[in-house]
């Protein structure tokens, strides 16, 4: 008769120690697949921060409608960016787009016609720069700071100028209007690296011996910005020592007529950008990726200046009231430059509502 053990009441029946090894291994195993894959697919659809030698496969609308400045956002993500641009609207009033400035509005509320007023109804951002930075200082805060898109890339593009160009200055930035403060610059070297980039800085004071020690491929140049006049002398050459130039001349003086690209145009000039905004485009004048102005009140001219700016290929990334020295009458705008055809779907959209308010007249 065969014997039957039971189990004793109140115990209970454990996996021996082998069993629970194998699946220890199996689950471990399991896991580690799963990860393989993710990883192979993270790589294949995006390139985090690898740089412009790295371009991602599904990158290549960025790439391409950004001049090489992303090189790792995915087409499906870039269209969105498309799509949100087409949709914007730049005033909170389209039909009457100077409700609210004093030029144009005649209540008395400073609620309703003030340029405070005027800013908070128009010209919002219109684009996102995912590891947009504000710098300026030890830490980014205070006035003088500004907001620079994803300053990372510009490192990366600098290293492959130099790689394809050993002569190429890498990365130029041009700063007009310093006052004797050196902080954003500083900040733009703690950034990207000490020697990165060639600093052009210009202001009407004599602020050079300021300029501190430790910032690296640093000009100073005492002349102010002017609108372009006229080119120069009669053979078009350019003199120096004068009070004022404008920007074509400027680039002439500093040998920048074959550059491509001016990296950051960061311009506060106290009015001055009213008239000299449509000089900053055009034949004679490199490329600038982005540019970081302050405007300074709201002449009628500002729609102008907008509209320029968006015809020529740029976005809005940021804007910043200044509200410690002013009383938000003045704005701090960062533009970034796109090719034209990363408005396509924009301008089609625009063309459909023309339709449509024709055929309802």
């Amino acid at each position: 008769m065969a014997v039957v053990s039971k189990q004793p009441k109140g115990r209970i029946s454990f996996p021996s120690k082998r069993f629970l090894y194998v699946v220890i291994v199996l689950c471990l195993a399991w896991a580690s697949v799963q990860y393989s894959q993710c990883a192979t697919t993270t790589t294949t659809t995006t390139n985090s921060l690898a740089g412009p030698t790295g371009l991602a496969s599904s990158a290549g609308l960025a790439m391409k409608q950004s001049f090489g400045f992303f090189d790792d956002i995915s087409d499906k993500q870039w269209k969105l960016l498309q799509k949100i641009v087409a949709e914007h609207v730049n005033h909170k009033y389209p039909e009457q787009p100077l409700t609210h400035n004093p030029h144009f509005d005649k209540r008395h509320l400073k609620y309703f016609n003030s340029y405070p007023a005027w800013w908070q109804t128009n010209y919002e951002p219109n684009f996102s720069c995912q590891f947009e930075r504000r710098i300026g200082g030890a830490t980014g805060n205070g006035d003088g700071p500004k907001w620079i898109c994803d300053p990372h890339r510009i490192a990366q593009i600098a290293a492959a100028r130099k790689i394809k160009d050993p002569t190429h200055p890498g990365c130029v930035i041009y700063s007009i209007g310093s006052n004797g403060d050196f902080s954003f610059e500083w900040g733009m070297q703690q950034a990207v690296g000490a020697g990165v980039c060639e600093f052009h800085i210009f202001d009407m004071g004599d602020y050079k011996e300021k300029m501190p020690k430790d910032l690296e491929r640093a000009h100073f140049h005492q002349w102010g910005l002017m609108k372009q006049s006229n080119d120069g002398d009669g053979d078009g050459s350019v003199q120096p020592g004068a009070p004022f130039y404008g920007l074509r001349d400027t680039i002439k003086l500093l040998g920048h007529e074959n550059l491509d690209t001016i990296d950051i145009f960061k311009i506060d000039c106290e009015k001055c950008e009213w008239k000299t905004f449509q000089d900053w485009v055009g034949p004679g004048i490199p490329r600038l990726q982005q540019i970081q102005v302050e405007v300074h009140q709201a002449p009628p001219a500002a729609i102008t200046f907008f509209d320029t700016f968006e015809e020529e290929g740029y976005v809005r990334f940021h804007k910043e009231p200044n509200i410690q020295f002013n009383d938000g009458s003045c704005v701090e705008f960062a533009l970034l430059k796109l090719d034209k055809e990363f408005f396509e779907l924009k301008n089609e959209m625009k063309k459909a509502r023309d339709v449509t308010l024709t055929v309802s007249e």
